[in-house]
């Protein structure tokens, strides 16, 4: 349950409601992702009970809408603010057909609005908050504003220099006792290894499993971690 004595996040950083003024459009209603259940979300969720979670890289916002229905389920009054220019990655321009993917109109991306049209189809709009920033500009205003995050979850860029740097810009907005979650480890081969390489800098093990990796702020916590099964993946 959210304390009504302390000022909500959308207040604190002077962001409008996204939703106060929306004309909810079914037609852009598209509930697909990747990776958007993974059971260290709700896991996570249960053991560090985050008030506030940061997520870069929404895409349509179904990590974001995941993990808004499981907080509610948990009674933990969470709030998450969704950070992502959503424009689209690279990989919309480089990649034979997938510019599609972004619905452009008048040749510019829409995909915002598919986005806007998923969270009100779930009634979540009192607990994601849509930022429409890129990552380093988003991470120096939170900064500036002195925003701490007990979650932060990174599914942005798949290239090394790029997911290196966003570990490293946000590492500094994750709370003394906070997690961070990264996305596509063991799928994408310069994730994982912007993955390790932060992990070695700020001196913290890495727990791992298909897709995702957890590097926790408290070097003293961990976890322990049950192998299921072997299963085959494809490596990008």
């Amino acid at each position: 349950m959210k304390d009504v004595n302390t000022p909500s996040i959308r207040d604190t950083l002077g962001l409008e409601d996204a939703f106060a003024t929306y004309v909810f459009d079914e037609s852009r209603v598209d509930l697909s992702g990747w990776n958007s259940t993974h059971a260290f979300f709700r896991a996570l969720l249960e053991e560090f009970k985050p008030k506030l979670i940061l997520e870069l890289g929404v895409w349509k916002g179904m990590s974001s809408l995941h993990m808004a229905v499981q907080s509610k389920k948990l009674g933990l009054g969470t709030e998450i603010v969704a950070i992502d220019t959503w424009l689209g990655s690279s990989a919309h321009l480089s990649s034979k057909g997938r510019r599609a993917e972004l619905s452009p109109r008048n040749g510019y991306p829409t995909l915002y609005e598919t986005f806007l049209a998923n969270v009100h189809s779930k009634g979540m709009q009192d607990v994601i908050i849509p930022l429409p920033m890129d990552g380093n500009s988003a991470a120096y205003a939170l900064k500036r504003l002195g925003v701490k995050a007990d979650m932060i979850h990174i599914d942005a860029s798949h290239e090394y220099d790029a997911c290196l740097n966003d570990f490293r810009n946000y590492w500094d907005l994750l709370a003394d006792d906070g997690v961070m979650l990264c996305d596509d480890y063991g799928i994408w081969p310069e994730v994982s290894r912007a993955v390790c390489q932060f992990a070695a800098e700020v001196n913290r093990p890495v727990w791992t499993s298909m897709a995702k990796a957890i590097i926790c702020k408290d070097p003293s916590v961990g976890f322990d971690l049950t192998l299921t099964k072997r299963r085959k993946i494809k490596v990008l």
